[in-house]
């Protein structure tokens, strides 16, 4: 068996080819949208984690973003050294190390969210109305299609 199915043998290079590419393109620019010189795009990505996370370990957010250990202590230290985390031994076990976002952090990352919405919602409205109607129904499933992961 070559671990290829029906479905996807007839659309691999059709829908999910085009959907594939839609969205690769789409994120690459929204991580690009952010007040200039703010933070890269990797810093912005683990600021937004912690954020959804909660408080989290320096190792769960090195897999959550596919980076080695030493790469997420070298992007943590970025941001904490500005002030957008902060680093706290966990409650129930001293010996685990815990990152939360600050104030300071919660507020950045809302500023950048508004101007990733902004500039969606920019993109979005220059679309004729069949392209906005069709984006707004498939937003849903598109949603499921991302909690699948």
């Amino acid at each position: 068996m070559d671990g290829s199915t029906p479905l996807l043998d007839g659309i691999a290079d059709g829908t999910v080819g085009e959907l594939r590419a839609a969205v690769l393109i789409l994120a690459r620019r929204m991580r690009h949208q952010q007040a200039e010189g703010t933070l890269s795009p990797s810093e912005a990505s683990v600021l937004g984690r912690v954020g959804r996370m909660g408080p989290v370990t320096p190792a769960t957010l090195a897999r959550c973003e596919h980076v080695q250990p030493p790469s997420m202590t070298h992007i943590l230290d970025r941001l904490a050294a500005r002030g957008l985390v902060r680093r706290h031994r966990d409650l129930d076990d001293r010996r685990q190390l815990l990152v939360s976002r600050t104030a300071a952090g919660d507020e950045l990352a809302e500023e950048i969210r508004a101007l990733r919405t902004e500039w969606l919602a920019c993109q979005f409205d220059q679309l004729n109305s069949t392209d906005r109607a069709a984006i707004t129904a498939a937003a849903p499933a598109l949603r499921r299609l991302a909690e699948l992961a």
